[in-house]
Parts: structure tokens; sequence; C-alpha cells
């Protein structure tokens, strides 16, 4: 029997209150597209400052790019260990603080170029562990699939804007061009602006954290700022149960996660980050000016005009997924997202045999859809299944392999197309995506109409004998 999600639910005081403040905590996934795309037409003017030959571009440009998701896996690692000691909301400003040292990729120097952005990787990684972490617990759940999500979204729209930034280099390129600095810049202003809303308008912290440090008057500060009066004692009880639960987590071996119970929950979130990384959409977004330098036949103008186009309907494409998960749920979003990345994978890979302008109009048609398509299914569902399935743990290691599958993707792309061509590349983007289709069919539950609570009620029942259920983690 389903039950409507809004039945019984704890009221709000304001529902743009709760948004606004949930929309703050996840603007770091701006960064974290943004630093996806902000390289493709900024490469060229980068390796002239920094004085790169066309003989060392290769390896230089995985380099450059790879070091990025490297600090991030140092930093969902990091993150980890900052949780153990302070609040979600300290680990924020760390992770802002640590971003703001990216100020110093500014300096033409290859070496400093290659350290920064590492770091500006560390605060990444630290953001994306603890931003769904946060949301979890500040969030009231009524609103929790859409906010959830809001992550994804943040990462579609940064990689927009990395590319929209691309337009400076139609004027400003080649090595006398400040332009590439400007594009550095963004990054640290994210950082800055998500850091100062918190201190100063959301000065919150997660009241389970509160209360496990006995700070009982801000625990119920938290939860007035965010719930109607009446529910102030209940949901005070509920997060005195996490609390409670989350102590006596801490005093179990982290390996825990690996036990047979627990199995379920971390391979859907491990397969479904794998594939969010290898469905073909981030080799676009890494190498489209690689890409569409052939496209454009060297054209810069009709380079940018392609690339632009990549952002622009990938950040519209984004929001068809508010009114498509009531009605579809994330299993029927994963299938269709997946099939048709499958197919349209296998398209461009036959089409990348062939030679004439409208084969290559053609490629550039399927590779706009693959993004749209990424951007409305994969890209925010994958984001928002991995904490609903797995506590803090489960979450830490799959985010964490998140990382390092999108590290060996950026260092092996340019290797991988020298060795089955463009053409290849594709079709191992393509069979991935049809075997994520099966996958999906059989191991991730219809959640239509279901609470948190019922959803993981529903993994219980079906695979008992290997899913325990992280009542630690229930939502509001």
């Amino acid at each position: 029997m389903k039950t409507n999600i809004s039945e019984n639910s704890p009221k709000v005081n304001s529902l743009f209150q709760v948004v606004l403040m949930n929309v703050n905590i996840q603007l770091g996934a701006l960064n974290i597209g943004y630093v996806l795309s902000y390289l493709t037409l900024t490469i060229d003017t980068l390796f002239d400052n920094l004085g790169i030959t066309k003989e060392e571009r290769t390896s230089s440009l995985s380099v450059i790019n790879g070091i990025l998701p490297l600090g991030c896996v140092v930093g969902v690692i990091i993150g980890y260990f900052l949780k153990r000691k302070f609040t979600n909301k300290q680990c924020i400003h760390i992770a802002d603080l640590i971003g703001l040292s990216s100020l110093l990729a500014v300096i033409a120097n290859t070496n400093v170029v290659i350290v920064f952005r590492f770091f500006l990787g560390v605060a990444n990684g630290i953001s994306s562990l603890i931003m769904p972490v946060y949301v979890k617990s500040l969030c009231p759940e009524k609103y929790y699939y859409q906010i959830s999500m809001i992550l994804g979204y943040g990462v579609n729209t940064g990689l927009a804007i990395g590319q929209l930034m691309g337009i400076g280099y139609i004027k400003y390129h080649g090595e006398t061009s400040n332009w590439w600095r400007i594009v550095f810049l963004f990054p640290a202003i994210i950082f800055i602006i998500r850091s100062t809303v918190i201190y100063f308008c959301y000065n919150y912290d997660s009241p389970e954290q509160s209360l496990q440090r006995n700070d009982v008057e801000h625990a119920k500060y938290v939860i007035k700022q965010i719930y109607k009066e009446e529910y102030l004692e209940a949901q005070l009880d509920r997060y005195r149960q996490i609390a409670q639960n989350e102590q006596f987590k801490t005093q179990n071996s982290f390996l825990h996660i690996f036990q047979k119970k627990n199995l379920i929950g971390l391979q859907v979130g491990v397969i479904s980050m794998f594939v969010q990384i290898w469905c073909g959409s981030f080799a676009v977004f890494y190498y489209s000016a690689q890409i569409f330098e052939q496209l454009s036949g060297g054209d810069l103008v009709l380079k940018t005009i392609y690339t632009i186009c990549i952002g622009l309907f990938s950040a519209a494409a984004q929001f068809t997924t508010i009114p498509m998960l009531p009605r579809l749920g994330q299993k029927y979003i994963l299938i269709i997202g997946s099939v048709l990345m499958g197919a349209i994978n296998i398209t461009i890979a036959v089409l990348s045999n062939y030679q004439s302008d409208t084969i290559l109009f053609l490629i550039f048609v399927f590779l706009v859809l693959l993004i749209m398509v990424f951007a409305a299914t994969l890209s925010p569902v994958c984001w928002g299944i991995v904490p609903q399935l797995n506590d803090s743990d489960g979450t830490f290691f799959t985010m964490d392999l998140r990382w390092i599958f999108q590290a060996i993707l950026i260092f092996s792309f340019p290797y991988i197309v020298q060795g089955v061509n463009i053409s290849g590349a594709f079709y191992i983007f393509g069979g991935i995506d049809l075997f994520y289709t099966i996958y999906c069919g059989f191991f991730i539950l219809d959640s239509r109409g279901k609470t948190g609570a019922q959803i993981l009620e529903m993994y219980f029942e079906k695979y008992s004998k290997f899913l325990v259920l992280p009542q630690t983690e229930t939502n509001p």
C-alpha cells in the first residue's frame, strides 16, 4: 500500500528558507561541475602561457586534468576524518578555506597550476562527502527527494558556466591573454559565497551533532528554525535517537560496510557512481574542445559555439527531472537514461567511422543529446541514491571510489582513443550504459510515492539476507 510522503509530515516554517539553506550547502556542486569543463576552451591559451609544446600536450593534458580528481580522492578521505572531529558546518568551512588556495593557480607556472588544482580537488572532495550528509540531516523528508538532487543540478549548472566562460577566448586567446586567470578565479568566489551565507544566515550545526556535544539549546534552535513550534519535541527526540545511533556506530569498525548484510546498498552506490563517470558524458566534458577541433575544422569561433551549446542544452535538460521523478521514480529514470545513452554512444561510435560535413554535424547533434539525457537522468539521480541506501561510512567509501573512477577515466581516455580510436571509446561507453540498464532492472527498486524509511524497508524486505537498514541516517 503506497503512502503519500506528505502524510503526517511535520510542517516547516518556510519552504523558501528550507530550499535556500540546502541550495547554499550544495553550492559547492557548482565547482564540482565547473572544474570538469572550464579547461575545455582554456587549455590552448593555458598551454601557450605555460610554454607547453604540441608534443607535450597529450601528457600534460592528462596530468593537469587528472590531478584534480586525485585531489578529490584525498579530499574525501580527509573529509571522513574531519567529520569525526568537527560538525558538518565546520567541515564545509574547512573545505572552503582549502578551496581559496586555488587563487594561486593563476600563476603562470606548470607546477604551481598542478599543485593548486590538486588543492582545489581536495576542497571539492571534502564537499562531495559532506554536502549530501549535511543536507540529509537538515532537510525535511517531505522535500528530500527533490532537494537532494540539487547537487546534481549544481554539477550540471557548473558545467554550463565553465563552458560559457569560454566565450572570452574568442577575443582574448594566446600567450598574451589573461582571460584564463579570470576563469580560474570562479571556484574561489563560490567558496567565499557559501561560507559567508552559512556564517551570517544559516549558522546551523546538524542537531544530532549538537546533541552529541550536549548542546541541547543549539539543537532546539536549529529545529525551531526549520519546523513549526509544535513539532519541536518530536523532532528533538528523533535527533536524540540519531545521535545515540551515531555514537554507537563510531564504536564499530569501518569494515562493517563490507559485511555481507550491507553489500547490496554499497553495491548499488558504487556501480551507479562508476556508470555515472564511465557513461560517456565525462569524456565529452573533459575533451569536448579536442573533439570539436575536428568538427569545427580548427575554427575557434565555431569550436566555442559547439562547446557552449553542450553546456546550455545540458543546463536546460536537467530541469526535466523535476516533473519526471514523482511519475517515474528513480529506477525508471535510470533505466530510461542508461538505455538512451547506450544507444546514443553506439550511434556516435558508428558515425565516427565516416567522414563528411553531414556526418560531423550529426555527431555533434548526438553529443548534445548524450549530454542532455545524462543531465536529466544519471547525473542528478545517482548523486541522490548513494546516501539514500548507505550510512555515512558507505557514502564515504562510494564517493571516494567515484573520484578514483573519474581520475582513471581522465588519465586513460587519451590513450584509449590512441588504442581503439574515438569509435572504440564510444562503443565501450555504450556497452557500460546497456549493462547498467540490465542492472537497474534487477537490483534497483521502484521508489515512487515512498518515504526514505519506506524505501529502506523495501530493500530490507527484498534483500533481507544482504541489506541492513542504515537507521542512523533516516530523514525527518
